[in-house]
This record gives C-alpha cells, structure tokens and sequence, in this order.
C-alpha cells in the first residue's frame, strides 16, 4: 500500500464495487465551478481513467446533536409525576393522554407535547418534596395527524 503524500487531495471516495466517484462538497463546489483547480484535474483524471463511474456529491457535515426528547420515555415520565403530591390525578391524566394518542399518526409526540406542557421546566430539576400541579388537559388531536387506515 502506498503513503498518501501530504500535498494530496482529500475529499473523494472511488469505490469499484459500486462504480461511484463520490465527492465530499468542498472538493465538488471547487471541482466543478473553478475550472482549472487542482480539484477539477483530480476528477477529471479519475473519470479519464475510468469512465465508468458516476459522480456522487455528499451533503455537508450531518448534525450530530440529540434531540431534546432523548431519554424522555414514558416510564421517566410516571417517575417523574410519581413525585408529586398529586400523582395519581397527573398519571390519570397521562393514562388518559396515551389512550387518545393510539389513532393518531405520532403518538409519542402527541405525549410528549402533553407531558411538556404540563411539565414545562421538569429539565431543571425542581424541588418536587410536597408540591402539588395542576393538572392540563390533553392537547387537540386535531392538530395532530391521524394514522392512515390501511
């Protein structure tokens, strides 16, 4: 196997299996709009060598950041209301909550929505020893979309 030398080019794959030349966005914007770049001679190169391949473009750096309801599972959420004063009217509604949400297209998010308004800082960890909520009612299902009958 040979060294990669340090002046060259990163930002393209070559895979025979699939017959692509796939190009990271960096190396395709240079390649294809500055004529003459050392980018477009590397293509221009590979693709006279192999004319075979096709060109595949990647999109830039996909988003790594997790979503704000991770971990947010309903048995966290009954632990969660399990701590206040008012449990068993907070899970009742919750119970409530999850039936309704069955038909709907996103169930889960139709819970959390619920959970999240009726708990709008339960990140910040409160002082939860003998308080009592009150308790909200469900969001509209109608806002919601409704699963396809099949």
């Amino acid at each position: 196997m040979r060294k990669q030398r340090a002046d060259e080019l990163k930002g393209y794959k070559i895979d025979f299996v699939k017959n692509t030349l796939t190009l990271n966005y960096k190396f395709a914007n240079a390649a294809f709009n500055d004529y003459g770049s050392p980018e477009y001679e590397r293509m221009k190169d590979i693709l006279a060598d192999f004319p075979q391949l096709k060109v595949v473009v990647e999109a830039g750096r996909k988003i790594t950041t997790t979503r704000e309801t991770k971990r947010l599972t309903y048995k966290n959420m009954e632990a969660y209301m399990e701590q206040f004063d008012n449990s068993d009217e907070l899970l009742n509604m919750f119970f409530k909550v999850k039936k309704m949400s069955k038909p709907l297209a996103s169930p889960y998010k139709y819970v959390c929505d619920w959970f999240e308004g009726q708990f709008p800082d339960f990140r910040d960890c409160p002082d939860l020893e003998n308080t009592e909520v009150d308790v909200k009612d469900a969001p509209n299902t109608e806002n919601y979309e409704m699963k396809q009958a099949s």
